[in-house]
């Protein structure tokens, strides 16, 4: 009998899906085969000391497991670790396709944080000042500030309470000069997202992402374009809308759209058990 495993996961985490949608692939059952520690990111709950000796990244998923010398705290490792219990199905037809498109959908210039947390302009900031990103950020703040506070030379907490109130003081205050610097990074980030886009369009290979079969490519795209769908305010059970994304980027990139070979991608995928499973809205 295998070994069971553990996972720690969340549902406010993109990256949890390329997890999720190797379990479901693998008909993996929580209690049976893993065990699942849920982590509230809008609280922060991945800074705490004892998550971070897991995770020391503060990242979520990761997996641990009685054979493991310690645990897995990348998703596309976490994957493969899973597709290699039993016969591997996830290997790709095409792994120099595919991984060109792992690299460039966990590539730090297609972050969907662009998305969920960032402004071109005056009016996208009160928007996002008025949203549940707010709290989301607030809820991290307090975390990092209460872990730094006991803590106070530890480098994560330093570094990572830095960087979110760089963000967090600009929904503090009021809409001004001070958010010029991000109004206009936003903008360039976007154009970079579009093309990006572009990029996975001329690399998917179709059926699937990397040939004829799903494969780990798959699995490492579908969370990105999902969250990325759902940040963009399009209606969670409207899988196959891409109309709020793409006039989210053509504000930046006039021209831009989601791509057919994508499209087509995105309808072959998304007829597949697992992603039923584990995506009957976007999120």
């Amino acid at each position: 009998m295998a070994e069971k495993f553990t996972i720690y996961s969340s549902s406010e985490s993109q990256w949890v899906g390329v997890m999720t949608l190797a379990l479901s692939e693998k008909g993996l059952k929580e209690h049976q085969d893993y065990d699942v520690h849920e982590i509230r990111l809008s609280t922060g709950d991945n800074f705490a000391p004892e998550y971070l000796a897991i995770n020391p990244n503060g990242t979520v998923p990761s997996l641990t497991a009685p054979s493991l010398a310690k645990p897995l705290i990348e998703s596309v490792d976490i994957l493969r670790w899973i597709d290699s219990r039993g016969t591997r199905t996830l290997v790709p037809q095409d792994e120099t396709r595919s991984n060109k498109i792992i690299e460039l959908m966990h590539s730090p210039s297609m972050s969907t944080n662009l998305i969920l947390f960032q402004a071109r302009d005056a009016a996208e900031m009160a928007a996002k000042k008025s949203s549940a990103w707010n709290a989301f950020l607030e809820g991290r703040q307090t975390r990092l500030d209460k872990e730094l506070a006991a803590q106070p030379d530890h480098p994560f907490y330093v570094s990572k309470a830095a960087e979110n109130l760089s963000i967090t003081s600009l929904y503090r205050s009021d809409i001004g000069p001070d958010h010029e610097e991000l109004f206009k990074l936003s903008g360039q980030m976007y154009r970079t997202v579009a093309e990006g886009l572009d990029k996975l369009e001329g690399l998917i290979a179709l059926p699937y992402a990397a040939g004829s079969k799903v494969s780990e490519a798959d699995y490492n795209t579908v969370p990105w374009l999902a969250h990325a769908m759902m940040g963009a305010e399009t209606p969670v059970t409207a899988i196959h809308d891409f109309g709020p994304l793409e006039r989210l980027i053509q504000k930046t990139v006039p021209e831009f759209k989601i791509g057919p070979r994508t499209k087509e991608w995105w309808s072959n995928i998304s007829k597949t058990e697992a992603f039923k499973k584990v995506y009957p809205v976007l999120h």
